[in-house]
This record gives structure tokens, C-alpha cells and sequence, in this order.
């Protein structure tokens, strides 16, 4: 293999690439970025098995070719390497980059490349296209409320599904949910739709943030993997996530159909708020109290840390009524809401409560639903 590439293609593709891979892989191939050079352009993948990303750039190609190359290590050089062009080539079981006109080389280990996981080719049975600054606006919107927790792997991804003039992403850890949803016409995926790894998903909204074309969705006939695919100005960007297996909750059964209690506030207020009492709050529960007086709404926390009241006005003409929740819960949610005013639709102290953008989003075809649990207050009664 022998190649000639501009150091920015090649510290591009080598970064995104490494995204996917482990820092600490059993396998040391899977430590790898695999460099496939062909008709004109290179390829650079990354892969722990689960997420694999791989980047196509430009490059004048002298002799076709593969190799693998130790990821970390090749990308902190090349990165650094000034810009220009620079040649790559295998030499025996080594791979060199030589740069500068001549002024410096480094040499890396390589390892078979034939022993490297094979990139997937999609024959989509489902396919569709969304804006990349949409499809970044629904994962940042509801990613932030998967679990972490490892016996419950269905609640790790994001539910994406809808219809022909629907897309939904929904996300819960069963303390929390957010809903995100955006009309137009996508093409479908289908009532029961995909469970997608919300780090996949993360990845894939890095990505579209730079991307200059459509995001590209496919679903594998199995639908055991969903291709992302990007264009970010002459490269291709393509995140291949293998996609959660098992029944997703029913979340609409537990979203409140009429919270009586309506409370309109400021955003930035609340989470200001919020984020001072949160100082004193148990650094376990992460509690909070939310006393709710007619025109403003108390937030306080008291601990053996310190003690803290904060005021925030507030829309609100309904009875007195306190209430507890997860401070870390509701400052990840409000900062996911871009929305100058917040409207909570809360029922009973130990009822799940609605938050949503008063208004409407600043996007008319898009809308936001969050829902979080209270916690019960040491005072409460039974």
C-alpha cells in the first residue's frame, strides 16, 4: 500500500475513527484503526464490535492496500504532523508516514489486517434521510435520560420510530423520560421501530453537527444494525450501530394524560435555582424541594452540608403544594428545553410531572416532552 493524503483528511478521518474504539479493548486488534486505501480515497475504521465508524477521504493512491495500525498512537502523530501532504505506505509488517519534504517519518506497528472485523454493506430495508441539524436536535434532546444501569440494557438506547410523516426518539431510565418528535415526510421505520445504543447515537450527532448533506438512516433486513451516513464536505462520515434486541417499555402508559397543576416559569431562572440549592443537597438522592405558593415557586435543601432557599416568580393560581425531586434530574432536563419559558404539569406529590417548552419549540415541526419522577419528602404523610 502507498499513498499520498493532506494531513488534515488524514487526522480527520483517523479521529472520528478512533471514536469507536476501546481504550481498554481484550482484543488488541480491536485497538486498531484499519487503513484501506482504493480507486482514489482511503478508508480509516474504528470498531469495539458494537459501534464501528468509518471515514472516507480523498487521497491520490499509489498502490492499493490494507493495513492496521495501533489507533491511539497513529492518530496523537499524525495529528501533530504540520499541515501538507504526506505519504503512507507499508513496508514489511511496518507502516511509515513521511512528511515535510522529506524533514520526518514515523514508523508504526502493523497487524493483519485480514483479521480485522469486516465492515457491514447495507442492503436497507428501511431507509431514511433527515437533516443533520434536526437528527442533532432530537438525540441531545433525549439521550441524556438512558440508563446506565446494566440488568436493564433495553433502557441503555434510544427508542427511534414513527411513521411516513413521523420520527420520534424516546429515552428513559424509569426516573425520567424525554420524548422528541419531528414531522415531515422521512420514509418509515415502523410502529415498533429501533432500539439504538445512545452512544452510537451521541456519536452520530457529533457528526451531523459538521455534516453539509442529509443524514442518511438505514436498517439492515435483519434489523440487528442502522447505518448513519454523513457528509461532511468531501468526506463520508458512517456510524454502524448494533442495535439493542428485546421489547422497549410502553412509555406512553406512563405518561400523565391530565396533570391539573399548571406552572409556567423562566427557564434560566429555575435552572439557576436549582443548581444553587443543589450545593446542599445528599449527594445520593440529589433531593430538592419544590414549595409551590401561588405566584413563585421555593426551592430549598437542607443537609448536613448547609441549608439553602431559593425564590423563583412563577404562573401559578392552584392550591399550595410541596414536592421533591432529583436536582441532577432537573437541571439535564431544563438544559435540554431551548426554551425561554418552561411549563411543568404536575398531579400529586408522588405523581410523575410533565415539563415542556411554553410555546412550543422555536422549530414548528418539532416538539419536546419530558417527564420526571418526584421523589417523597422526609415530611410527607403517608
Amino acid at each position: 500500500m502507498e499513498l499520498t493524503i493532506q494531513q488534515t483528511d488524514l487526522a480527520f478521518a483517523a479521529g472520528k475513527a478512533l471514536g469507536s474504539v476501546s481504550a481498554k479493548s481484550p482484543m488488541p486488534l480491536l485497538s486498531c484503526l484499519l487503513l484501506e486505501a482504493d480507486k482514489g480515497a482511503l478508508r480509516v475504521t474504528g470498531t469495539d464490535l458494537e459501534i464501528t465508524t468509518a471515514v472516507t477521504v480523498p487521497c491520490e493512491v499509489e498502490s492499493p492496500g490494507r493495513v492496521a495500525v495501533p489507533g491511539r498512537h497513529f492518530h496523537e502523530v499524525v495529528r501533530k504532523i504540520a499541515r501538507g501532504p504526506l505519504t503512507l505506505s507499508q513496508n514489511g509488517e511496518q507502516c511509515e508516514v513521511r512528511y515535510g519534504d522529506g524533514k520526518g517519518w514515523s514508523r508504526f506497528p502493523t497487524q493483519d489486517a485480514a483479521d480485522f472485523p469486516r465492515v457491514p454493506e447495507f442492503k436497507a430495508e428501511t431507509k431514511i434521510a433527515l437533516e443533520p441539524a434536526a437528527l442533532s436536535r432530537l438525540v441531545q434532546r433525549t439521550a441524556y435520560a438512558t440508563s446506565s444501569d446494566a440488568t436493564r440494557p433495553m433502557l441503555s438506547g434510544v427508542l427511534v420510530h414513527g411513521s411516513e410523516k413521523k420520527v420520534v426518539l424516546v429515552s428513559t431510565d424509569g426516573h425520567r423520560l424525554a420524548r422528541a418528535t419531528r414531522t415531515g415526510s422521512f420514509g418509515g421505520l415502523g410502529k415498533d421501530g429501533v432500539i439504538v445504543p445512545s452512544k452510537a447515537l451521541e456519536a452520530v450527532s457529533r457528526t451531523a453537527e459538521e455534516a453539509t448533506a442529509p443524514v442518511e438512516v438505514e436498517l439492515a433486513p435483519s434489523r440487528s444494525q442502522a447505518s448513519f451516513a454523513a457528509q461532511v464536505g468531501a468526506y463520508r462520515v458512517q456510524v454502524i450501530a448494533r442495535l439493542l434486541q428485546g421489547p422497549y417499555p410502553n412509555y406512553e402508559q406512563v405518561i400523565p394524560k391530565n396533570n391539573p397543576k399548571e406552572i409556567t416559569v423562566t427557564r434560566d431562572d429555575l435552572l439557576e435555582a436549582v443548581d444553587i440549592v443543589a450545593s446542599h443537597a445528599d449527594n445520593v438522592t440529589r433531593q430538592v424541594r419544590f414549595a409551590l405558593r401561588g405566584g413563585r415557586i421555593g426551592i430549598s435543601s437542607a443537609t448536613e452540608l448547609g441549608a439553602g432557599e431559593h425564590q423563583v416568580q412563577a404562573e401559578y393560581g392552584g392550591e399550595d403544594m410541596d414536592v421533591g425531586y432529583n436536582a441532577t434530574y432537573l437541571m439535564e432536563m431544563l438544559r435540554s428545553m431551548p426554551a425561554e419559558r418552561v411549563k411543568l404539569k404536575l398531579g400529586t406529590p408522588l405523581a410523575a410531572g410533565v415539563a415542556e417548552p411554553a410555546g412550543g419549540l422555536p422549530e414548528s415541526e418539532e416538539e419536546l416532552l419530558c417527564l420526571i419522577m418526584p421523589l417523597r419528602l422526609p415530611d410527607a404523610a403517608e
